[in-house]
């Protein structure tokens, strides 16, 4: 089945697909990546790095909790969710709902690295707020957040040139293999020991610490209210998240 995560459509065509199928979910992990070094709009009119590495994870889990909690139900088996991050969430300051409106409307503000920490940070606040609300509902269902470690893989393929090479060779003793990174991955994933553990962030198989902001609860509600209103938005034209909703009295 074909699944781009840019795009709301092809997320919300997958999903139905899917459940056409009736097949049971038990596990999720959302794990697609990437670093786009020019500044690109997604067809649904936000930036490409935060559409992908987010906005789509945010859309395809909402669409599958359902099937995943009568899962869980049938089964007794508790559902997890993974969401994939990294430990360069810690590089983003600022205010995010900002800057993603920012950077969905035009290029001036654009850093490509900084984009991509805001995503993984993202995936930090997705974590932390998806697992009080699914607590609120007494769902059986799990959430937690995962740093792989630094590994070559081919989201740098748009970065490829002298400098990468450089870094990465410098960094060579530091580079996890893709088993090696898988690691924490499947053992969130999969382990008994974190039965019932959730809103929990993981880094080669412990518990670690994010960062200040991505511990902030209230940055956690307000990016979650900012991602609803994005995937509810129809309409293939740039999207400006401080248009959308009253921002200065979230």
């Amino acid at each position: 089945m074909a699944l781009d995560l840019s795009s709301l459509t092809s997320v919300r065509n997958f999903v139905s697909e899917l459940e056409s199928l009736n097949l049971p979910v038990n596990i999720l992990i959302n794990n697609a990546g990437k670093f786009a070094h020019e500044h690109a709009i997604s067809e649904d009119g936000i930036e490409m790095t935060f559409a992908t590495n987010y906005l789509g994870h945010f859309l395809l889990t909402k669409l599958l909790l359902n099937t995943m909690m009568k899962t869980a139900k049938q089964t007794g088996v508790p559902g997890r969710i993974v969401n994939v991050s990294s430990s360069i969430h810690g590089w983003f300051s600022g205010d995010m709902i900002r800057y993603i409106g920012q950077i969905s409307r035009s290029k001036s503000q654009y850093d490509a690295t900084r984009a991509y920490a805001l995503s993984k940070l993202a995936n930090v606040l997705h974590t932390k707020e998806l697992a009080q609300r699914l607590k609120q509902v007494d769902a059986n269902v799990t959430v937690n957040c995962v740093h792989p470690g630094i590994v070559r893989t081919r989201l740098t393929r748009e970065r490829e040139g002298l400098i990468t090479d450089l870094v990465f060779f410098l960094a060579s003793k530091l580079l996890k293999t893709i088993p090696q990174a898988a690691a924490t991955t499947c053992y969130v994933a999969t382990h008994p020991r974190l039965l019932n553990i959730s809103g929990k962030y993981f880094a080669d198989c412990n518990e670690a610490w994010t960062s200040k902001l991505g511990s902030n609860s209230n940055e956690a509600a307000k990016l979650w209210a900012a991602s609803e209103i994005m995937v509810s938005k129809h309409a293939k034209a740039v999207f400006d998240p401080l248009s959308a909703f009253d921002y200065h009295h979230m």
